[in-house]
């Protein structure tokens, strides 16, 4: 057994956020409008109708023959959280730091909050593209690959804003708790950015979801363009994670010496 085991948190602020592709009217008619309100309602309204709501929607294009994700259909309502292609985030914001405690080695109380050893950042690690496109001008061309590999997606960004706990990350060690060695990486949007891994000692821990308690405190939500050869993915960082570790032990090493 080690004879420290941590209980590593993030902050108090984050949400869960889902990015997935659209119905290509629907993007170019919400990208239009100023106000993101008509946008919001629009598809909480549509999600509504997948629970038992019987009351069709007054926008055209959240008819239920034509809902807003291309995947759904008139038997398959159109779900909201289920809309995430290409990313689907639960999670703290990045930049709202770290509180770190110590807790029995032997496991008996994981959840102990008596002894407090660290609070503040994390070095970090790598900071991945997941969420970035384009809301302003619609491609000529959309769905279609060209020869340079761009493919334009109609896509909706959707991010419930929530204050609480968004998991945590346990370490078990024989040295006590060492704040250089604490690393993050981060996965950036258009609505915000959050933590997308946490590390420490250039491992990547699990996250425990067990005690996640969070409030709803706002919805946000965008629509636009989305060119796919751009979109960094989980998959991606993998492959180079052993490069983003190299430069994470740099980091610390500058850490150390001036912080």
């Amino acid at each position: 057994m080690a004879k420290y085991r941590y209980r590593i948190e993030g902050g108090r602020y984050g949400g869960e956020l889902v990015f997935g592709s659209v119905n290509p009217a629907f993007a170019s008619y919400y990208a239009e409008l100023d106000d993101t309100s008509e946008l919001i309602d629009a598809v909480l309204e549509a999600d509504q109708m997948g629970y038992g709501d019987d009351e069709e929607p007054d926008d055209a294009l959240l008819d239920p023959e034509t809902p807003p994700s291309p995947a759904a259909d008139a038997d398959d309502y159109f779900n909201m959280w289920e809309n995430d292609e290409f990313e689907h985030i639960n999670s703290a914001y990045a930049d709202g730091g770290f509180t770190v405690y110590e807790v029995p080695a032997d496991g008996s109380d994981d959840w102990d909050y008596d002894k407090e050893v660290y609070e503040g950042e994390a070095i970090h690690v790598y900071g991945r593209e997941g969420g970035y496109f384009n809301t302003d001008e619609e491609p000529e061309v959309i769905n279609e690959e060209d020869e340079d590999g761009n493919k334009y997606v109609p896509v909706l960004m959707f991010h419930s804003c929530e204050k609480g706990s968004f998991g945590a990350w346990f370490v078990d060690t024989d040295e006590p708790f060492d704040e250089f060695k604490l690393g993050m990486g981060v996965v950036e949007t258009n609505l915000a950015e959050f933590v997308d891994a946490v590390f420490y000692d250039k491992v990547e821990l699990d996250c425990d979801y067990d005690y996640n308690d969070t409030t709803g405190k706002s919805y946000d939500a965008q629509v636009g363009w989305l060119n796919t050869k751009w979109h960094d993915s989980q998959e991606n960082i993998q492959e180079n994670l052993d490069e983003y570790l190299a430069e994470f032990e740099d980091n610390a090493e500058w850490e150390r010496e001036n912080r």
